[in-house]
């Protein structure tokens, strides 16, 4: 999932509920947030639903928390900055215009232990949303939400390695750079780029040959499917003649012979 830029989540000031999110709730968040001992998940419009397939299930997670110092009508104030590893669908709906407010959720003892903790996050799209706020006072009655802040997450560039052939250019090109070599110094060089670039046709060569291992599996796979079918075929036609027949034969009438005389006393050879 996208890993956003640090972004403003929560102001110190006035809550929803009519308290204050103060200085040192924020600082406490940013100082204390260990997601291995408990992890914020973001959500939409403070509703997390059980059903995993649900458009109200988890949408991400807060990475890292972090304060910092602004202006906001000629007051200094602290504010809560959060790095999200946030959902693909989180990302579609901002860049639609939707959900573009973050709210969080503050739980002022957590644990008992006296300090306020990040909860979660929810992305929405009004900046006070007293409907779905309500209703999670209602079920956590302790948990304080602040008034939605608009938001603009922007995520980091994908760290993933260059493609293969951007890194093995760029390999031989560095091997290839004879100035101010010695001769030895530039044969090794090139003895170097020949075998980078035999081992990248090597794996890619074992990929091609993998791929037509699994393309002959199918072919068989479907030449026996096929030989199934025909069987099928076959034995559905000699079904049908044998029924066929069977309609036109004469039934019997399934009487048994008249007899032939006799005085009707069975006789027994002892």
């Amino acid at each position: 999932m996208p890993i956003s830029k640090p972004f403003a989540i929560a102001t110190e000031g006035p809550t929803v509920d009519g308290r204050n999110i103060s200085r040192d709730w924020i600082s406490q968040m940013a100082k204390n947030y260990d997601p291995k001992s408990y992890t914020a998940v973001a959500n939409l419009e403070h509703y997390l639903s059980m059903m995993p397939d649900s458009v109200f299930s988890a949408h991400g997670k807060v990475v890292s928390l972090s304060t910092q110092e602004t202006e906001l009508m000629g007051e200094k104030k602290l504010q809560l900055m959060a790095v999200v590893d946030a959902s693909e669908y989180v990302v579609s709906l901002q860049k639609a215009g939707k959900k573009l407010f973050a709210s969080v959720e503050i739980a002022n003892n957590f644990l008992n232990k006296g300090m306020a903790y990040l909860t979660g996050l929810a992305f929405t799209d009004n900046p006070a949303s007293i409907g779905t706020e309500s209703m999670k006072f209602s079920a956590k009655p302790e948990n304080i939400y602040s008034f939605s802040n608009e938001i603009n997450i922007e995520f980091e560039a994908d760290a993933t390695a260059p493609i293969l052939g951007e890194s093995l250019l760029a390999k031989v090109k560095e091997l290839l750079n004879f100035k101010s070599k010695k001769d030895e110094d530039r044969f090794a060089d090139v003895g170097a780029a020949v075998e980078a670039i035999a081992t990248s046709q090597r794996d890619l060569l074992d990929k091609y040959t993998e791929l037509a291992g699994l393309s002959a599996e199918l072919a068989t796979a479907n030449e026996t499917i096929t030989a199934l079918q025909q069987q099928v075929e076959k034995d559905r036609a000699e079904f049908t003649a044998f029924k066929e027949k069977l309609d036109i034969t004469p039934n019997g009438t399934g009487n048994r012979p008249a007899a032939s005389g006799g005085d009707g006393l069975n006789k027994t050879d002892c």
